[in-house]
């Protein structure tokens, strides 16, 4: 019986001999939960490095082994070397980037790296300055990653056509779009 009396001191008078909650208290704490919600509802920037290690960089290296491994004497896809297996893995890999561009393109804001994962080589630059770079124009990392997505799905829906001529310009040509980004956020010196 004390520790009633003790927590009914604690309660405020408003709320005291009242089995109801007051109007006031209610609203109070549904605009509390409604704040906490959208809190939680709001993505997180996307983590730059993360994505290109763990999502562009697996999709990547799953095109340049086809690639690279049904090249004919004039740098382009030899449709001879390739079966259904290895157009399917292009094409599913640049979904893959597709994805990713789109995801990058959407996103509410970005960070370079995790502070777990931004340790870098002798000579490379540091995540603190792509971060510069990238708060400098994320209007522009965003074009860039739209442009990318684009070049992907074309690369998705030539592979799918088995057409190699495009397939092959277009695997060619995905460096220069990944440098075009790079050079501008990654090493612009």
């Amino acid at each position: 019986m004390r520790q009633l009396s003790q927590i009914k001191a604690a309660l405020p008078q408003a709320v005291q001999g009242s089995s109801m909650i007051k109007p006031s208290v209610f609203v109070a704490s549904t605009a509390l939960a409604f704040v906490a919600a959208s809190a939680l509802a709001q993505p997180a920037a996307l983590d730059v490095r993360a994505t290109m290690q763990q999502r562009v960089n697996p999709a990547m290296m799953a095109i340049w082994d086809v690639g690279n491994n049904a090249l004919n004497d004039e740098g382009g896809i030899d449709p001879k070397l390739m079966n259904g297996a290895k157009w399917a893995q292009v094409a599913e890999a640049a979904d893959q980037l597709a994805a990713v561009g789109k995801d990058m393109a959407g996103a509410q804001g970005f960070i370079a790296a995790a502070p777990g994962n931004s340790e870098v080589g002798d000579g490379e630059i540091t995540m603190a300055a792509v971060q510069q770079h990238i708060d400098g124009d994320p209007a522009g990392l965003k074009q860039m990653a739209a442009a990318f997505a684009d070049h992907a799905q074309r690369l998705a829906t030539a592979a799918r056509a088995k057409d190699a001529a495009t397939a092959g310009d277009l695997i060619a040509e995905m460096d220069g779009v990944c440098e075009t980004c790079h050079a501008r956020y990654w090493y612009p010196e």
